[in-house]
């Protein structure tokens, strides 16, 4: 099926940081992303640079395994990253663990989400944008390309684009649909764990003091912790109790047992 003649307009301005086609230049790592702000979920295709540990070079998404991504890196090299560690990102949409470094070029591309900004009778154009490639940009294509049942701001659907674009022209939209993408991980957790296990730390807010979980019972409304003199017991509901920022109310999360919380996310999942 032959591509969708388009336009493009973005919010964004092009600084100075950028090369030709509209990507970041790293000569280390080589160029970015279209839109350089961290994925909300995590799927097979995309690429990331490790910013800690030893193995620092690029990999590449294979495909998901529960609470874990098989990736394959440059050399060859294949292993697993959890999610919780692809998904970290900062207050300012970076990054902690993982750069994310784009996607890897699809002969068909990917399917992914579409949402109808605007449709004008007058011209019989309509402005989409694709999260997953630039949320800041408005692509304008032809409304009569979008089946019937997306042609009304704010509807949602998905179609296929080539996400490794530089700029709108080279998108090659095709095979508009109602359906939804497939394939996505989960989104990323807020501050506050939703769950509790062990390894876990906590700063009570009432007094600052600092305590580490130890042996954890789901079913249990005690969970008992180190504070770093004795062992006590604390009340669970008033651990995971959050507030409307999604920060704990009664205690400050302070991160740990991440390998644990995976176990049991997807022991209560399957």
């Amino acid at each position: 099926m032959s591509s969708v003649p388009l336009t493009w307009s973005a919010s964004c301005s092009i600084g100075a940081d950028l090369v030709a086609g509209g990507h970041t230049l790293n000569i280390k790592q080589g160029p970015g992303p279209r839109d350089g702000r961290h994925p909300s979920r995590i799927r097979a295709g995309q690429l990331f640079f490790p910013l800690v540990g030893t193995q620092r070079l690029r990999l590449t998404v294979k495909r998901l395994d529960g609470e874990w991504a098989l990736v394959e890196r440059e050399d060859g090299s294949k292993g697993r990253v959890s999610i919780d560690r692809l998904l970290a990102s900062d207050g300012e949409g970076n990054g902690v663990d993982y750069r994310f470094h784009g996607w890897r070029r699809l002969p068909r591309g990917y399917r992914t989400e579409l949402e109808v900004l605007s449709i004008s009778e007058e011209t019989g154009r309509c402005a989409i944008v694709l999260p997953e490639w630039d949320s800041a940009a408005e692509v304008e294509l032809l409304a009569h390309s979008l089946p019937e049942a997306l042609r009304g701001q704010g509807a949602l659907g998905s179609c296929r684009a080539d996400l490794t674009a530089a700029s709108a022209a080279g998108l090659q939209l095709h095979d508009f649909s109602t359906a939804k993408p497939k394939g996505l991980s989960r989104a990323a957790n807020g501050p506050h764990p939703e769950l509790l296990a062990p390894g876990q730390e906590f700063r009570r807010r009432g007094d600052a003091k600092k305590f580490r979980l130890l042996d954890v019972d789901p079913e249990a409304a005690m969970v008992p912790a180190w504070s770093g003199r004795r062992v006590v017991r604390l009340q669970a509901t008033r651990l995971l109790a959050r507030r409307s920022d999604g920060e704990g109310l009664h205690y400050l999360y302070l991160g740990g047992g991440r390998t644990a919380t995976r176990h049991r996310r997807a022991v209560r999942r399957g």
